[in-house]
């Protein structure tokens, strides 16, 4: 599949529990830098500077789940708006933690659309192979844009 050109926001995020052992396991090298504000957030809670950074680590690779995730969400919906004759495009993949949800932003001839997909259906669309997640994901991309099933399927 093409890497269509879209912009992704996450705006929080969240580490799993296997991010935040990868980030305790992280040569002190790997760890980032801590602004002076962070450096006074780990003398607040009593922490060392070195904990802080793997808690931000674990951050750092959270965001970064979340922003490949929108990219496959992404290049998803893409895939669903290539159909001949269209020329709908993708232009934005916004992650709404506090929402718990995806916004897909759309630029079709009509005008700019918003979709909003709940984050069960993407992380069901994006972890099975089932085929209801896709035709949800799908249907919901046709309703915003105002048109029947005629999509093409991801």
């Amino acid at each position: 599949m093409n890497r269509a050109s879209f912009e992704i926001s996450v705006s929080d995020f969240t580490s799993s529990v296997d991010e935040y052992r990868r980030a305790q396991c992280a040569p002190k090298s790997e760890l980032p830098e801590l602004t002076d504000d962070q450096k006074a957030v780990a003398r607040g809670f009593k922490i060392s500077e070195e904990e802080y950074a793997r808690g931000v680590l674990a951050g750092v690779y959270g965001r970064e789940r979340q922003r490949s995730r929108g990219r496959r969400l992404g290049e998803a919906v893409q895939s669903i708006l290539s159909v001949p004759g269209r020329s709908d495009r993708v232009v934005r993949v916004s992650y709404e933690m506090d929402r718990a949800r995806w916004i897909v932003s759309i630029e079709s001839a009509g005008g700019a659309v918003d979709v909003a997909v709940p984050r069960e259906l993407v992380d069901d669309f994006l972890d099975s192979s089932m085929r209801e997640p896709k035709e949800q994901l799908q249907a919901r991309v046709a309703r915003a844009l105002g048109l029947s099933s005629t999509l093409a399927k991801p």
